[in-house]
Parts: structure tokens; C-alpha cells; sequence
């Protein structure tokens, strides 16, 4: 009996830590934009104004550990999104599932700042298809991926209720699997009200748990992604294989730069080398230079990378552009997506694992 009462007291005492440290949020938020047309061949499908609902649920840790994951306070949730495009014969509708990470900035008093990321898939129930659809050459595939980025103002009534305004920029793509791929990017404004289980007042962290390396970090890894040989029409993917590696060097306790090379082999140009009797190779490589922040375990990098080698007939452009998210889920190995875009032409995306030698 004293056992069983030990254990019930045990129990009563790991859910008040659990309650103390974690607070709930169930959100729901209204959304009205716009689709920015990003070629002027876009204007004519780019007039209508999207709007759409967005239910979600999320949490914000106060332990030690949760704090130094972006040196920062910070919520983490799903969201699952509706969005009209107000052009039901072109366009239709979007249904999109996200995981969001939202650092933060201010948190003293009833009004926080912070920023949000989002990340997930999207199912579009009207896409391309050259006889019935041909105007659509936003989207040309029911699944593609969904990218957010959100700038948030939340007021706290009392320690259950919150509204929050804001301001995001979503982008909807299939990565380059189909074509025509030219994505659609459409800003929109949002109000929603937040109902907080367990709240917690949000204090500051001790200076020694800010604390940080300057030396370089070097890393090596792999990415893959799958690529259409026709560029304009429908056809079997292929696959894109490709490693890397680089050196990463801190400037502050979030900025840095980097260097590094990639290399890789692209079986859609392959393809494309085969049927049309060109003399290119399938093999690229560049060497790659940017900026990047380091929020805890979370790496943004933007890249320029310059091509030492690749199949000239098929790409024409020497330069390009990466953006890169990276995910530390152990000390030293690290998972991630990538994007690669000539100017505003977003080409396509890879799946990424990498080895931090720190």
C-alpha cells in the first residue's frame, strides 16, 4: 500500500513539473490575400484575392533544454490550413498539414512578437492538364510542397485567451517533380484567437546558457531528390544523387558563413542527353559561399553556388541560388530540405543528411 501511495505521489509530482514547464495552444485564424504574379505570363490567373481558415495546436517549453534549442522562447505545432483561390475553374482550392517552429522575439507583458516558420504538404484538388486546364501552369500535381513564413503580433487578454495578427508569405510548389511548375506565392493577412492551457510566465534565461563556439565547423552529407526529363510536360520522374561538403564558420551566437562544393548526378538529364543526341555529361559540381543562422539545433542558409561543371545544353546558367534548412537530431548528425532557384525561378527541392564535425 505505501509502495502504491509513493508511486500515485511520484506520478502527481511529474505531471506539476510537466504542467510547469509546457503550455498548450489551440488556435484558429482566418486568412485574405493575394497571388503575386511572378512572370508576366502569370497575370492573367493572378487577380483573385485567396482567403481560407487555418485551425492548429502547438506547444511553448520553458525547460533549459527547450530554451537552447534557438536560444530563445518558442512555440512548435501542427496547423492544417484551407485556402480558396477565389478561381474555382483555374485554380480551386488548397489543403495544406504544416509543422511550425515560432522563436519569440519579445515576451515581456501581454504583447509578443515572433517569427514563424512553415513547413508541409499540400493537396490541390485542380491542377494543369493541357486540354481542360491548360491556363494553370501554377500547379501540376494534386501534392506538392508548402513553404510560410509569418511575422506575428499576439496579445494576451489573461492567461487563457490571445489574438494575434499577422502577416505571411506562402509559397506552394512540387519542387521541379512536374512541369509546368511555376508555383504560386501569395501573401495574405490573418487574425486568430489562441485558448492557452497551463500558461506560463515567460522569464529570462541565465547569460551561461547563451554561451557558444567560434571555432569553424566542418560537415559532409548527401542530399536526393526526384526530377521530371521533360521539362515541359508530364513524365516518369527520375532521380537526382548528389554529396557535399563545407566548413561553417561562426561570427556571432546566430550568424555565420560557409563554404563549401557539391556534386551530383541527375538521371532526368540523362534523358534528356539521350533523346536529343547531345554532347553533355549528366554529372554537375559548383562550389557554394553564403550566410547563415544558427538558431540552436536550427540552420537557415543561403547559398550562391557557381557551376565548375554541368550539361550546358540542358543548363544554360552558370549561377544559382540555395536555400537550405537544416535540423541538428543528434549532436552531429543533422536532416534538412533544400531549394535550388535561377533569379525568381524556383527549380527544385532535395531531401538532406549531414555529418557535423563540431
Amino acid at each position: 500500500m505505501y509502495k502504491a501511495l509513493g508511486f500515485l505521489v511520484m506520478l502527481n509530482l511529474c505531471n506539476t513539473i510537466h504542467a510547469q514547464t509546457i503550455s498548450k495552444y489551440y488556435g484558429i485564424k482566418s486568412h485574405y490575400g493575394f497571388i503575386i504574379a511572378h512572370t508576366p505570363d502569370l497575370k492573367p490567373i493572378s487577380t483573385t484575392n485567396p482567403y481560407g481558415l487555418q485551425v492548429e495546436i502547438s506547444s511553448l517549453k520553458t525547460s533549459d533544454k527547450a530554451w537552447k534549442t534557438c536560444f530563445c522562447y518558442g512555440r512548435t505545432g501542427f496547423s492544417f490550413a484551407y485556402f480558396n483561390y477565389a478561381n474555382p475553374d483555374v485554380l480551386g482550392n488548397s489543403y495544406n498539414l504544416n509543422y511550425f517552429v515560432e522563436p519569440y522575439f519579445t515576451y515581456k507583458g501581454p504583447l509578443k512578437f515572433s517569427l514563424r516558420g512553415s513547413i508541409g504538404a499540400t493537396y490541390l484538388d485542380t491542377i494543369f492538364d493541357e486540354e481542360s486546364n491548360p491556363e494553370n501552369v501554377l500547379f501540376s500535381t494534386h501534392l506538392s510542397f508548402y513553404l510560410a513564413l509569418s511575422l506575428n503580433l499576439n496579445y494576451h487578454f489573461n492567461n487563457k485567451y490571445a489574438v494575434n495578427l499577422s502577416a505571411n508569405y506562402n509559397h506552394i510548389s512540387n519542387g521541379g517533380q512536374k512541369q509546368p511548375n511555376k508555383g504560386m506565392n501569395f501573401p495574405t493577412f490573418s487574425i486568430g484567437f489562441d485558448k492557452i492551457i497551463d500558461d506560463i510566465p515567460l522569464k529570462p534565461k541565465p547569460d551561461k546558457l547563451k554561451q557558444y563556439s567560434r571555432a569553424w565547423n566542418y560537415y559532409a552529407g548527401s542530399f536526393a531528390s526526384l526530377r521530371s526529363a521533360d521539362r515541359d510536360a508530364e513524365s516518369t520522374n527520375h532521380p537526382l544523387i548528389g554529396v557535399m561538403g563545407g566548413a561553417l564558420k561562426p561570427l556571432s551566437a546566430i550568424n555565420g558563413f560557409n563554404l563549401g562544393t557539391e556534386l551530383w548526378y541527375d538521371w532526368s538529364d540523362r534523358k534528356q542527353v539521350r533523346q536529343r543526341a547531345l554532347d553533355d555529361s549528366s554529372f554537375s559540381s559548383a562550389i557554394t559561399a553564403g550566410h547563415h543562422f544558427l538558431v540552436g539545433d536550427f540552420y537557415f542558409l543561403q547559398q550562391f553556388g557557381v557551376y565548375l561543371t554541368r550539361p550546358k545544353n540542358i543548363q544554360p546558367n552558370w549561377l544559382y541560388q540555395r536555400y537550405s534548412f537544416w535540423y541538428g537530431i543528434t549532436k552531429r548528425w543533422t536532416i534538412g530540405a533544400s531549394l535550388i532557384a535561377y533569379g525568381r525561378r524556383a527549380d527544385h527541392m532535395d531531401g538532406r543528411l549531414i555529418y557535423i564535425l563540431r
